[in-house]
């Protein structure tokens, strides 16, 4: 932008006293307090207790000074991340000055350190760090905010990843409650069954589309690994793996993943125990699980392989070590994205959606040398990998990247498939397993399920015993004290002791799996920034630990009834003639509706009445149509509204860090990019940008006209910007003023420019006028005024100089550039007397 420093130091004043940058702000605050913008925007959703809030843009200063007036919430912060630039001129302005401690700015290069001594890990233990933008960042008036407002995301998301996994996930837990019935066979039956052999690994990254055909033509030769969310692509590729890999909890795993039940029955499914139900209780082949069974301590928990994270591809890779593959080759495993910003591997979802254009210039090596784009997911993932291989090459074993696009990752060799030598296989993978997992009979599923009804019915026992002692805790709590906040029986202070003892005594195991469940709630009482331990207080933590273990405890009593339910009901199914009703309702409640025709495959001569058949038809038809649907939750929400705002933010990242290359990338995306029928001007803007990095002005300038001529376009501003820095870099000052004229028609901060286009072409009235209709808008602009006054001075305007100099010196009486004119205009009104 060609700012001068005067418009970018000018602080606008509104009717009600706020003070603000208008190249922040634009006119939000013009004809509205700032409060009012502040509580229609954000409401009440920065001021919840416990809580650090990291919020990108002050609003110059305004959203801090709001939130000081509204009052601070116990136990809450507040860190503002600025660009350095701007921080310091808010500084300079004093537009940051008397703030509380609970509140701090400061920049992302500086914000760690910052974010350490406010305790972010406490805060992220509780689930409770929030990212907002304000309404500056949000409008993204000034091209620093939306990057920095990715970065922020991306490293927020990678710690609450961190975070997450080093406390445990209900979710997890839940998921691994919900399959308990299901997870029957572990994949330790297959550990080093696979000793000297060459296994593939197939990840959902873009070079898989290229590696598929060289799949496809060995694959006799190679036992296969995939992970679930490819299926798609792979039944387009006819082929079928001989191992499937889930791990992900949430139900969109199933949606993605949904092509795997068109494999046949020689695919194995190994999933981790909390892996999505979905996809476990309707698999049709046999299926391994990765984990424990249970989430506390008992021997129905044998030895296992273990589900590596954080992703699933480094399960799979895990796994294919254990399981004795002396090579092991990848593809897909990517973890960057093409220079074009495509995700995934084609015919994926995030691919069908089309580019990633809020790329941040995070940036990663590949195997051939290039740079190519990444996110924060992926770039922390790096090392988690890099770490896991070299765990897994110290061993003897040799992991090689097919991809020479694929992110360099040390550890793992890259060797192009062509010169990948392969030997026949003696005996098929699928023949090979069958020899190690068992079929289990009838009767060895039933004592698999009775086993874990009694494990169940035990660990329901001691839970509804630790509710019953929480709820009475909670009783005592309320009423042991005064109402001065004391003690005033310590005989309950007594039996507040015994039950606690209890808890930690008979029942230990399950009161530790209440806290694992809800540790967030447990994680309450050590809130941070908590200094205050008085009598009320620690009656509020008293209550907190309680509730703590009575939602926790009835959340858990919950889950484990459903568990058993669910067990019962795969007990019945084994039978000829189950209690249909009891089958139908687990079947609809679980949306398990493919167990119906399983049931049918393995009971063909069974009687059915007719209101059967048709109940098993009807959930049969269901999950066909689960796999015609074409719309799921991930491809609803990938493309809800245009992208083109952000093709805008990163051309101009790109074109300001003279970044030609990416720009070109940029281009090829969003030209074949059928999602944006609106491309058109920003085809024109990247190729206006390109033209200027390669010096072809001319060509720019055609590019910038294009924009302008067009019948409607949302960037003419973007384009008459740089017709006048080119046409002031040519020379052409007519070209500039008449780019400058317009600009200052669309947003009155191009006025002073204007203005001083007018005074160099001696157009002294145009620049007068505009100078009185910028400062009508910014009467605080110093520079302006002293510009005007000069100005009256050189159009011989003697007396509109004087009213203005008084002005000025009204207010800055000492200011040496008011006094020497102020001596100007005595000595012209002596020459002209």
């Amino acid at each position: 932008m060609i700012l001068s420093n005067t418009a970018h130091a000018t602080l606008a004043v509104n009717t009600f006293g706020d003070k603000y940058f208008y190249f922040i702000n634009g006119a939000t605050f013009n004809k509205v307090s700032a409060k009012v913008v502040f509580e229609a925007s954000f409401s009440k959703a920065l001021f919840n207790e416990d809580s650090l809030y990291i919020i990108v843009g002050t609003d110059s200063g305004l959203l801090p000074k709001f939130i000081q007036q509204q009052g601070i919430p116990s136990g809450t912060r507040y860190i503002f991340i600025e660009p350095e630039e701007i921080l310091n001129l808010l500084e300079q302005q004093g537009l940051l000055d008397n703030l509380p401690p609970e509140i701090a700015c400061t920049t992302l290069e500086n914000w760690q350190k910052l974010s350490d001594d406010f305790k972010i890990n406490d805060y992220f233990y509780i689930d409770s760090v929030k990212l907002h933008n304000s309404i500056g960042a949000q409008q993204a008036t000034l091209q620093d905010y939306p990057e920095l407002s990715w970065q922020l995301n991306e490293i927020l998301q990678s710690l609450h990843w961190q975070y997450n996994v080093a406390i445990g996930c209900e979710a997890f837990m839940v998921r691994q409650l919900e399959n308990l019935a299901d997870n029957i066979l572990p994949a330790s039956l297959l550990q080093d069954a696979y000793r000297g052999q060459t296994v593939i690994i197939l990840a959902g990254g873009p070079s898989l589309t290229d590696l598929l055909p060289w799949i496809k033509q060995h694959r006799n030769k190679l036992t296969v690994f995939s992970v679930s969310r490819v299926s798609r692509q792979l039944i387009s590729a006819n082929i079928e793996p001989d191992f499937v890999f889930s791990v992900d909890p949430y139900e969109v795993s199933a949606e993605v993943s949904k092509e795997m039940f068109k494999f046949g029955d020689n695919t194995i499914f190994v999933h981790s125990h909390h892996a999505c139900p979905t996809l476990i209780n309707q698999w049709h082949g046999k299926s391994l699980y990765l984990g424990e069974r249970f989430p506390w301590e008992t021997k129905l928990n044998i030895k296992n392989i273990n589900s590596v994270g954080p992703t699933v591809t480094n399960t799979a890779l895990n796994t294919a070590y254990r399981f004795g593959f002396s090579r092991i080759l990848l593809a897909g495993f990517d973890l960057c994205f093409t220079k074009e910003g495509i995700t995934h591997a084609k015919g994926s979802n995030e691919q069908l959606a089309g580019p990633k254009y809020d790329l941040t210039s995070l940036q990663v090596e590949t195997y051939c040398g290039e740079k190519r784009p990444t996110g924060q997911d992926y770039y922390a993932a790096l090392s988690i990998l890099s770490r896991q291989a070299q765990s897994i090459t110290t061993d003897n074993r040799k992991i090689i990247n097919l991809a020479e696009t694929a992110a360099k990752v040390a550890f793992i060799d890259h060797i192009p498939p062509e010169k990948i030598t392969l030997d026949e296989l003696d005996i098929p993978p699928d023949e090979y397993a069958a020899h190690l997992i068992p079929c289990l009979s009838e009767p060895e599923l039933s004592k698999h399920y009775a086993a874990i009804s009694m494990e169940l019915e035990k660990a329901l026992h001691h839970l509804k015993g630790i509710k019953t002692l929480a709820k009475k805790a909670l009783k005592i709590n309320e009423e042991m004290y005064n109402q001065e906040g004391q003690i005033s029986n310590y005989r309950d202070k007594r039996n507040l002791d015994t039950i606690e003892k209890r808890l930690n005594q008979k029942y230990r195991d399950y009161s530790a799996l209440v806290k694992r469940f809800g540790i967030r709630n447990f994680l309450k009482i050590a809130a941070p920034n908590k200094d205050n331990w008085d009598a009320e207080y620690t009656k509020k933590i008293g209550r907190i630990y309680y509730e703590a273990f009575q939602i926790g405890s009835t959340r858990l009593i919950k889950q484990v009834e459903d568990a058993l339910s669910r067990t019962r009901s795969r007990q019945e199914e084994l039978v000829d003639k189950p209690d249909f009703s009891l089958l139908f309702d687990q079947w609809s409640k679980d949306k398990s509706y493919n167990r119906a025709r399983l049931w049918l495959d393995h009971h063909p001569t069974a009687y059915l009445s007719t209101e059967t058949e048709n109940e098993i038809a009807s959930l049969s038809k269901m999950f066909d149509e689960f796999l015609t649907n074409g719309v799921t939750t991930l491809n609803s929400q990938a493309r809800t509204s245009s992208r083109l705002p952000e093709v805008k933010t990163r051309a101009l990242l790109l074109f300001n860090h003279k970044k030609t290359d990416e720009l070109k990338d940029l281009y090829n995306a969003l030209k074949l990019d059928s999602k944006e029928p609106d491309k058109e001007p920003y085809l024109l803007l990247i190729s206006a940008f390109i033209a200027e990095l390669e010096e072809n002005d001319n060509q720019a300038l055609n590019y910038y006209d294009a924009i302008i001529n067009l019948e409607t376009s949302p960037l003419i501003e973007e384009a008459l910007l740089r017709i006048t820095s080119i046409s002031l870099k040519q020379l052409n000052d007519e070209n500039a003023f008449m780019a400058l004229e317009c600009l200052a028609q669309i947003n009155p901060i191009y006025l002073p420019l204007y203005a001083e286009s007018a005074r160099i072409l001696g157009r002294l009235m145009i620049a007068i006028d505009s100078y009185n209709n910028y400062l009508s808008q910014f009467p605080e602009d110093l520079q302006c005024q002293l510009k005007l006054t000069d100005l009256y001075l050189e159009n011989h305007i003697p007396d509109a100089a004087e009213m203005m100099l008084n002005h000025i010196l009204d207010r800055t009486p000492d200011l040496e550039a008011a006094i020497l004119l102020k001596k100007k205009i005595a000595d012209l009104k002596d020459q002209n007397h």
